[in-house]
């Protein structure tokens, strides 16, 4: 991992924990991971001044190159509301996207994914409005 931890814009970070908090915690996956994604919410580096977030980071709506063990995969990370698959928008409360939000770059993650753990490898960032 480049960075110590995740790595949030605070608008953002303040956006993804409105949309946790009421998501009961379950023995199902997708909230698995969302219960991690809240775990990592408590160690975030925040960023206050957009202009200053590094540009290798993941954030809302970023469109991301990853290595998984299936192929290289191009996805853009959205919020639940503009998600959609044919378009390759990947929403932040997905199995996916809780994985890659405020990592960078080159950072290697074990998640859990509907077919078991796997290794994804972040291989591009590029920052997009939506």
């Amino acid at each position: 991992m480049k960075y110590s931890g995740i790595i949030l814009d605070k608008r953002e970070y303040e956006i993804i924990k409105a949309l946790i908090h009421p998501i009961a915690e379950s023995a199902n996956l997708m909230n698995s991971c969302i219960f991690r994604l809240k775990e990592e919410l408590k160690t975030a580096e925040l960023i206050e001044n957009s202009d200053s977030f590094p540009q290798d980071v993941i954030r809302l709506n970023s469109i991301v190159d990853v290595g998984t063990p299936f192929g290289v995969m191009k996805i853009q990370l959205v919020l639940p509301e503009y998600s959609n698959s044919e378009q390759k928008r990947i929403s932040i409360l997905t199995p996916m996207g809780s994985a890659l939000i405020g990592y960078a770059e080159k950072d290697k993650i074990m998640w859990d994914f509907p077919n078991g753990t796997h290794e994804v490898e972040i291989l591009k960032v590029v920052h997009s409005q939506f």
